[in-house]
């Protein structure tokens, strides 16, 4: 006979005679919930050990100075590249990038072919290229 000794959620302990075969399935549940755990805490703390470590990992969610000065200005010069395009073409420009629509989303739209919006938006870039290079 083994002996397993039980705490309450209240505080209170309690000691139990079982036979040795409950004993030992007693101590398998236990070997496994500390397997459990272990596997648990390793996922969400391996990037504390390295930090503790002294690993650091650079964070590539934000943009250094330069390149997000960079990205403005292209997308003011995109801006007023889009000026010089007639409100048609500025409009597939918004329904395609701006609202994620295909171009046959578009040509169903205004009752035109795919390839109708597809060169339609060949000369777009092709004017746009013409006002960013100038």
């Amino acid at each position: 006979m083994q002996t397993i000794k039980y705490t309450f959620a209240d505080g209170t302990t309690n000691e139990v005679e079982v036979t040795e075969e409950l004993y030992n399935i007693h101590l398998e549940l236990l070997q496994q919930e500390k397997r459990n755990h272990w596997r648990e805490t390793r996922r969400h703390t391996s990037l504390y050990y390295f930090t503790d470590m002294g690993i650091d990992f650079e964070d590539t969610r934000t943009e250094n100075p330069l390149d997000l000065y960079i990205r403005k200005e292209n997308i003011a010069s995109i801006r007023k590249a889009m000026l010089y395009l007639t409100d048609k073409r500025r409009e597939i420009i918004h329904k395609a990038y701006f609202e994620g629509l295909t171009f046959r989303a578009i040509a169903r739209e205004q009752g035109l072919s795919k390839s109708a919006i597809s060169q339609q938006m060949k000369t777009v870039y092709k004017h746009l290229r013409k006002h960013l290079e100038a």
